[in-house]
């Protein structure tokens, strides 16, 4: 196939270097992620291909990709589900197509949403740092069992931690969701009954703020969207329950970094971990705010979908919308919306 080369934003193209090496049909070489040098990589090898990252995109990568367009057009693959960091206007002004993986990352995010939990309920991060620095206190921590969850957000990795949670350690299960419930159970494709029994679903609210209070873990996984910025604010955190924990493996943003040093710093809250932030690589929304600062936030470098497993098959996807693309068949694409 005689098709430009494709680039693939260098920790991507790491994360799964065997699957794009193979790819038979498709010329896939790694490439800077900042927009400057992407762009001017894009113009100089007539890519008209990236599959980029979670870096943010402006403008120069969107003006670089039309130049190369042609009658056969450019195409933008996200590695992974969220777009939020491409200026989806730009891409349907420019005339390029926008695709994301939407394979199962939600096992890993999951997954790493579970440990984030028993981290903070068994103090893990400050018991390691202990004893590297030769102390052996233990900290007191808590069972999971019998504790009650809400999770904000009712998609699939919401319902697969709430799986892990109720069936692995008997977590009653709290959920909220923008729909209405009838609207939320229809969208899951399961019953009112399976929610209940197979995923521990005792109670469900369009506002999380009448569920807060009840919780002793919340957990959060929704998009960023105008909706949801700062939907955790100093309100909702002082809902919360004494003494109880959240934790964000889904989107920046979501929570008001400043109100949460506050609710962390007075010791309402007992923990809080996070594997998204406002800004990333993190610093902090104020400087007298450094949420590192307080020995209660658990943090990880948004690396919910990072796992050998979830890149392989996210690498296969875009490898197999490039190659559709490349021949013309569009119709295969996993296509996101650009509706303003």
């Amino acid at each position: 196939m005689n098709f430009p080369p494709i680039l693939v934003t260098q920790a991507e193209y790491e994360k799964a270097q065997a699957v794009f090496a193979a790819a038979r049909n498709l010329d896939c070489r790694p490439a800077p992620a900042e927009e400057a040098a992407l762009a001017a990589l894009v113009r100089e090898t007539g890519c008209r291909c990236v599959v980029l990252g979670v870096a943010p995109y402006r403008d120069a990568l969107y003006d670089a990709l039309a130049a190369n367009a042609g009658a056969q057009g450019a195409l933008l693959i996200r590695f992974g589900f969220g777009t939020d960091s491409i200026d989806k206007a730009l891409v349907r002004n420019k005339g390029l197509a926008l695709v994301n993986t939407p394979v199962d990352i939600q096992t890993s995010v999951a997954e790493l949403t579970v440990f984030l939990i028993g981290a903070l309920m068994r103090h893990t991060p400050r018991l390691d740092e202990t004893v590297r620095r030769g102390g052996f206190a233990p900290l007191r921590g808590r069972e999971l069992r019998g504790k009650t969850a809400l999770l904000i957000g009712g998609g699939k990795i919401g319902l697969k931690v709430a799986r892990m949670l109720h069936q692995g350690f008997g977590v009653r299960m709290l959920a909220s969701a923008r729909s209405p419930e009838a609207e939320w159970i229809a969208k899951s494709g399961l019953t009112r009954a399976a929610l209940h029994e197979t995923f521990g679903i005792e109670s469900y609210s369009q506002d999380p703020a009448e569920l807060l209070p009840q919780a002793d873990i919340v957990s959060l996984h929704l998009p960023l969207t105008p909706e949801t910025r700062n939907l955790i604010g100093a309100r909702e955190l002082a809902r919360m329950k004494p003494g109880s924990v959240l934790v964000n493996a889904s989107r920046g943003g979501i929570v008001d970094e400043a109100a949460l040093y506050d609710a962390l710093a007075s010791g309402r809250l007992a923990g809080a971990a996070s594997d998204v932030f406002t800004h990333e690589p993190y610093c902090p929304v104020a400087p007298d705010k450094d949420l590192r600062t307080l020995p209660t936030m658990v943090f990880s470098p948004h690396c919910g979908s990072n796992t050998a497993e979830a890149n392989a098959r996210m690498a296969a996807s875009a490898v197999a919308q490039a190659e559709a693309f490349a021949a013309g068949e569009k119709a295969e694409l996993c296509l996101v919306p650009l509706t303003p």
